[in-house]
């Protein structure tokens, strides 16, 4: 039984490996495209992610940013971290969708909340310039500090300037905030294979 039981579990990571392995930088944009369409539509989050870079980019594929959108939201509803932070990307600069900053923070933060250090980063400078949204420091503090959490070494520069302009009721905010992230979200251990 536990043999069969350790069976499965090899077969499901060997399975698993080779559906995240349809994306080959050697390969043909052709061959790329229909591995990863086949495996994509299997439910493959990351053969989804490729699909979506593929037609947002016009590789193997013609370029066609509303398809692009609708395969990085059926990844990203798969909890892709990537698919995730692109579509905070396309909503917050307006590519191939309508700007809308609300939309890109609530995509951000779910790619932050899986330990993207590029998401809260985006976030954070959102509050601190007022791109689309109030202009709110101890938000942008909040968030510069998640991404520094995450990993985010160019960060420590905006987490300055920021600061400067803050009130001490403002940096208490912002320590409050982020404790209660921290608590609700541990690190995050990302691998170096994912896309």
């Amino acid at each position: 039984m536990k043999s069969r039981f350790i069976s499965l579990v090899l077969m499901a990571l060997c399975s698993s490996v080779a559906l995240a392995n349809c994306y080959d930088k050697k390969a043909s944009p052709d061959s790329n495209y229909q591995r990863c369409s086949q495996e994509a539509l299997k439910g493959d989050s990351i053969a989804q992610y490729y699909m979506a870079q593929m037609y947002r980019k016009g590789d193997g594929v013609a370029k066609d940013e509303k398809e692009a959108l609708r395969w990085y939201r059926k990844a990203a509803a798969q909890k892709n971290r990537l698919a995730q932070y692109n579509l905070g990307w396309m909503y917050d600069t307006g590519e191939g969708v309508e700007a809308n900053p609300e939309e890109a923070i609530d995509w951000y933060g779910e790619a932050a909340k899986q330990g993207d250090q590029y998401a809260p980063y985006n976030i954070g400078f959102l509050y601190y310039t007022g791109t689309g949204v109030t202009v709110d420091f101890a938000k942008a503090q909040f968030w510069f500090l998640v991404a520094r959490l995450n990993g985010n070494p160019k960060v420590d520069r905006w987490l300055k300037k920021n600061i400067a302009r803050m009130s001490d009721e403002q940096k208490n905010q912002a320590i409050a905030l982020f404790e209660v992230w921290k608590a609700e979200h541990p690190p995050v251990e990302l691998s170096e294979s994912a896309p």
